[in-house]
């Protein structure tokens, strides 16, 4: 076919930007697996990927890790494929709300670790700003307790969630008010 001899497989290690994902990854259309990891100094940045690598249709596997990531585009949905996707490492506060059930239908691996920039609390349990870690994640409700985001234990075809080295709080919800849900 019209991709054979094509670019499958790309990986780009110990680099320095500022920006994001540079606009020349477009051009790998038949692209598979493409793997970005250690931007330097990540821990400062908030970027974006943009939008480029949002024409990737082909994206199957995708390891965007210590980039110093904190959003994804709403475009980041047209990556309907992918089935493996690692952001560990990054600068985000909550997981981004691009990613859901609906737009990534194929997903079983969602790695999200160490998305910290700095040390979030203190002794005195106080709130900073800016520090990554998932900490806008798990927000308080009406009764002034924390839950884990049930979203990502619905995901259906997810096997693999990892969320280890972030501010996550609060309880692990035991889903008793949805008698329907699978017991394991």
């Amino acid at each position: 076919g019209k991709d054979k001899g094509r670019v499958r497989s790309a990986q780009f290690f110990l680099f320095s930007t500022k920006e994001g994902l540079p606009y020349q990854v477009r051009y790998l259309d038949a692209i598979e697996e493409l793997y970005f990891y250690s931007n330097e100094n990540s821990f400062l940045y908030s970027l974006s990927t943009g939008e480029d690598i949002c024409t990737l249709k082909s994206l199957r596997k995708l390891t965007i890790g210590a980039y110093g990531l904190t959003e994804l585009p709403e475009s980041f949905t047209n990556l309907e494929n992918l089935e493996y996707l690692d952001l560990s490492g990054n600068n985000f506060e909550e997981i981004p709300p691009v990613l859901t059930e609906e737009h990534f239908p194929k997903l079983t691996a969602l790695i999200i670790n160490a998305n910290q920039r700095h040390v979030a609390g203190d002794l005195y349990n106080n709130y900073k700003e800016n520090c990554g870690g998932l900490i806008k994640e798990c927000p308080l409700d009406a009764d002034g307790k924390r839950e884990f985001p049930r979203r990502l234990l619905k995901w259906n075809k997810l096997d693999t969630l990892r969320l280890s080295v972030n501010y996550l709080q609060g309880t692990i919800p035991d889903f008793s008010d949805e008698p329907s849900f699978p017991r394991w």
